[in-house]
């Protein structure tokens, strides 16, 4: 089997801010953590999906989907240690993976050709880490070679790979992004559904 990445959804997340399970908020009929899955399905790569809290919810509404779950009981130590969990799962289910793509459930308006335009870097330039950035803000999805797996398996706190994109600023590449917007309220929601009834996506 050839090298290839795997993507990693971060869908392990409480919802503090939002007030509840915003995995699981209905977008067009769908909740919004299996409508980021299947769009990620389309890029033809291995999917691992990391859950923690409302794991048997967000769980059930995958469970037709062809993926991978990792299931993070100490997800309240933040995003950290979610994606330590799901690297641990990457690193052992595909020990060829040239590298792993990280997303976030909540981010419904990323756009198939950011990711792909992230994926053709990786297949250019392997050995670089790869960010998005909007309105000068670096944020996921973001890509690390498989060099990067041991700083990530040692995650923890609520920065997520913030840490290991610092520590490797030399290394990083910088992809244009259309819209890393996060759903962590009510608000985040209405305005993604405004954005998909006027624009479709």
């Amino acid at each position: 089997m050839s090298t290839q990445p795997v993507i990693l959804l971060l869908a392990a997340g409480e919802g503090s801010r939002f007030g509840g399970a915003k995995q699981l908020a209905d977008i067009d009929g769908e909740p919004m953590v299996r409508r980021v899955a299947r769009r990620l399905l389309l890029l033809d790569l291995p999917l691992v999906v990391v859950t923690g809290a409302h794991a048997d919810q967000v769980e059930a509404v995958l469970d037709d989907l062809p993926l991978g779950l990792s299931r993070c009981d100490e997800w309240a130590l933040g995003m950290g240690r979610s994606i330590a969990a799901g690297v641990h799962e990457v690193a052992y289910s595909f020990p060829q993976a040239s590298a792993v793509l990280i997303c976030l459930a909540d981010q419904p308006l990323l756009s198939s050709a950011c990711l792909q335009a992230i994926l053709q870097h990786h297949r250019d330039l392997p050995t670089r880490i790869v960010a998005t950035q909007h309105a000068s803000i670096v944020a996921p999805p973001a890509l690390f070679p498989r060099t990067c797996f041991d700083a990530l398996m040692a995650l923890s706190g609520p920065q997520g790979a913030r840490s290991v994109i610092e520590q490797h600023a030399a290394s990083v590449d910088l992809i244009a992004a259309d819209s890393t917007l996060d759903v962590d309220t009510q608000d985040d929601l209405q305005q993604v559904r405004e954005t998909l009834a006027k624009h479709g996506r």
